[in-house]
């Protein structure tokens, strides 16, 4: 018999906040009889990929205490099969009832690559958790608060607000990837001190030149645009960053 401490329920962010008093019954639970849950966070990455890939809506995972849960939790073969990359021996958990909410330990937030595949799961803390921001695929939290309601033409053709606003947080200890944005990028400090490191404009990244952001450093940034960028902090930190003509995922490029 398979015993584990916790499991992982997927679910759409906004399933999980649609009754925040109600148990969690998807769909599943009448078709099929039982809840869908996954026995370790590889594996549902692994089932987030085969099912939700081609989805825009922020994917959430639920560490369920399995001592919190009732009784009929049972360890069965996949159905109908196991994702790609999980073997066939893998039992996976089944809840025949509703999820009680007292039973989430942790809601864990998905971050995905810049072409939709799911990278890894992530608690949620401090001025992310404080300002509700979601995983960025180049590291670090981030929401959109602003789009201008004007619109521009980009040299490509392609139409974009003016100018878009996001919040963007990083942990301490935390670097994103080098990435470049197709327009230009302008840095506002909030908290913390964000080290932020410029590559030029290159196939890859260059030389790096690195500027501090912090209440002891400059307070303001414009990163160029196509400009190969990264941000790391040694503490908690919190920016606003706003791109003209506004950002759009088809003009974001990573290393």
């Amino acid at each position: 018999m398979v015993t584990r401490s916790s499991v992982l329920h997927l679910l759409p962010l906004s399933a999980y906040r649609d009754d925040p008093t109600a148990p969690i019954a998807p769909e599943s639970l009448s078709t099929e009889g039982f809840v869908h849950c996954s026995p370790d966070a590889a594996t549902a990455l692994a089932v987030a990929d085969a099912l939700y890939r081609d989805s825009a809506e922020p994917m959430v995972a639920l560490e369920l205490d399995c001592a919190a849960l009732p009784a009929d939790l049972r360890w069965e073969a996949a159905a109908p099969a196991p994702p790609a990359g999980v073997s066939s021996d893998v039992l996976f958990p089944h809840l025949y009832a509703a999820i009680d909410r007292s039973a989430i330990i942790e809601v864990h937030h998905a971050r995905r690559s810049p072409d939709g595949r799911y990278l890894e799961l992530l608690p949620r803390r401090g001025r992310a958790e404080e300002l509700d921001l979601l995983p960025h695929p180049e590291g670090g939290w981030y929401r959109r608060f602003w789009a201008s309601s004007a619109t521009v033409e980009r040299s490509d053709g392609a139409q974009r607000p003016a100018a878009t606003a996001i919040h963007y947080a990083l942990d301490a200890g935390e670097v994103s990837r080098w990435h470049t944005v197709a327009s230009e990028e302008l840095w506002f400090w909030h908290a913390g001190e964000v080290e932020l490191t410029l590559g030029g404009t290159g196939d890859q990244p260059g030389t790096p030149e690195t500027v501090v952001l912090g209440p002891d450093a400059d307070i303001q940034l414009t990163v160029p645009a196509g400009t190969w960028q990264r941000a790391s902090a040694s503490v908690e930190a919190l920016v606003s960053c706003v791109v003209s003509p506004g950002f759009d995922f088809a003009d974001f490029r990573v290393a």
